[in-house]
């Protein structure tokens, strides 16, 4: 089946909210499929036939009014490029150094357990790494390295090990890594064996475990489909098929009833995964979404995606309705322009580029209705979804007085306490108070972009953030949260 015959098939609604918020008054469509649904039952798991005339692998277009908190940070300078590099020597504040890789590394994952951190990362040098260090000695973390080998970067990471249960036949500990090459493989994290190989994709964007047992994979392409195995039974149970770019994110809800897919064709999608039909259709506008997080909301039904012309939009998969579109740039006012001839030989004006995109987006666990959005121009927005998306605070790090545009490239919220870390392109790890938009702490150590971040939170507050950059390194930081407030309330200085 073609993919347009896979699309009329799927029997898509849709949602055009490009004009802003629809008034709650408007008719919605009926929907005519899995009211109820259900997630796959191991036994009636049906093995899908993926026959590679049959399922879309073109591979050709992919290409190798609030005031604004100014945090006072020294070491940021521009250059040529625009971008933010170190301007002096950098401290290196990590408790661990991993140089096993010999390219970038564009992808962690972490878990602690028993007293040892476990990372999965991966690089530019088509190569994957299982370290593991044990936290309660000072002892040199070890490496070994994956024994598959990748054909080209191995662009995603994914460990289940927070999701298995007693039953480790029917929920395995498993450790997965995925490549621009297709292929996904999967590891025992304990013992470094390879388990299984799937393929399908041609090439693998993100990954993502079922919350419930860890035992089914998501996986997105820049084909456009998304993937889903089963890893015990070995089957790929579906292809969702209907995005017209690369899915660029995604994940299982968290009841796992639904599965989720943002795409560079501007769509977030939802699935329904033992049907494999296309439950509903976000239409967001022409941009493309590059981020997405979910678990928003009191119910845990709100998704926000992020999008490249500086846009997040909130949007609850069980009302099928867009909450808020949230602008989290804002050109300048009296922005230049640059000019250029038309069609007609006329001269026209046209606004100048700008670094808009939204990169990063999260809910706050402990109040759902606040979300944030972390973009390329450097700033932290908190927004609050109770006043119709209202922006509480902006949070961005300044020299001598000037915002300073070092890109953010991932966020995570502390999971009690309104907190945030942003990671960013000069290497640095930041964490802001969401009330005040107070920077509370700097991490420094890396020297180059960082690419991917993890992070654990123990059961005290405290964190531990395992990151992955363009220096090559894995870096492994150790932030006792609750000391930097204790501080922060005696008038101490951020470090």
């Amino acid at each position: 089946m073609d993919p347009e015959q896979q699309e009329h098939a799927n029997n898509e609604e849709e949602m055009n909210v490009e004009g802003g918020i629809p008034p709650a008054s408007l008719p919605q469509e009926e929907d005519g499929f899995d009211d109820e649904p259900e997630f796959i039952d191991m036994n009636d798991a049906v093995e899908v036939a993926v026959d590679d005339d049959d399922v879309p692998m073109d591979d050709d277009d992919d290409d190798d009014d609030d005031i604004i908190h100014e945090s006072n940070e020294p070491g940021l300078e521009s250059n040529d490029g625009g971008a933010t590099v170190p301007s002096e020597p950098v401290i290196d504040m990590s408790q661990s150094k991993i140089e096993s890789h010999t390219d970038a590394v564009y992808s962690v994952a972490c878990h602690v357990e028993n007293g040892k951190l476990v990372i999965i990362s991966g690089g530019g040098d088509d190569k994957s790494y299982l370290h593991q260090i044990e936290t309660t000695s000072t002892a040199t973390p070890s490496s070994q390295l994956l024994p598959y080998n990748h054909t080209d970067t191995v662009s995603c990471v994914a460990l289940n090990l927070a999701y298995v249960s007693e039953d480790l036949k029917k929920t395995p500990r498993l450790a997965a890594t995925g490549s621009y090459d297709g292929s996904i493989i999967l590891y025992d994290p304990d013992t470094a064996q390879q388990k299984l190989k799937l393929e399908g994709p041609s090439d693998i964007e993100w990954m993502a475990f079922h919350p419930k047992g860890g035992s089914v994979l998501l996986a997105g392409s820049g084909d456009g489909t998304v993937w889903m195995f089963h890893i015990p039974l070995n089957r790929c149970l579906q292809v969702f098929v209907g995005h017209e770019q690369a899915v660029t994110a995604g994940c299982f809800s968290p009841d796992g009833k639904w599965a989720l897919s943002a795409s560079a064709d501007g769509t977030l999608r939802v699935w329904a995964p033992k049907t494999g039909m296309n439950k509903h259709v976000f239409r967001t506008g022409e941009a493309g979404l590059t981020c997405l997080a979910n678990n928003g909301g009191s119910d845990g039904m709100l998704v926000i995606v992020g999008a490249e012309d500086g846009h997040a939009h909130v949007c609850h998969i069980g009302t099928k309705k867009v909450i808020a579109t949230l602008r989290h740039f804002e050109v300048p006012p009296n922005a230049p322009t640059t000019t250029s001839e038309n069609d007609d030989d006329e001269d026209e004006e046209v606004e100048m580029e700008y670094p808009m995109s939204v990169e990063a987006v999260g809910f706050f666990p402990a109040q759902p209705n606040w979300c944030a959005t972390g973009g390329v121009d450097g700033k932290l927005k908190i927004w609050d979804l109770n006043n119709d998306g209202q922006c509480r605070q902006i949070c961005a790090p300044s020299q001598d007085g000037n915002t300073s545009s070092d890109s953010i490239t991932r966020l995570r919220w502390h999971p009690t306490l309104p907190l945030i870390f942003t990671t960013s392109i000069s290497g640095k790890i930041r964490l802001w108070d969401a009330r005040t938009a107070r920077l509370l702490t700097t991490l420094t150590g890396h020297t180059d972009v960082i690419n991917e971040a993890d992070f654990f939170f123990h059961d005290n507050g405290s964190a531990v953030i395992v990151s992955g950059g363009d220096d090559k390194t894995v870096r492994v930081f150790e932030v006792d949260v609750n000391a930097i407030l204790a501080q922060q309330s005696v008038g101490q200085p951020a470090t």
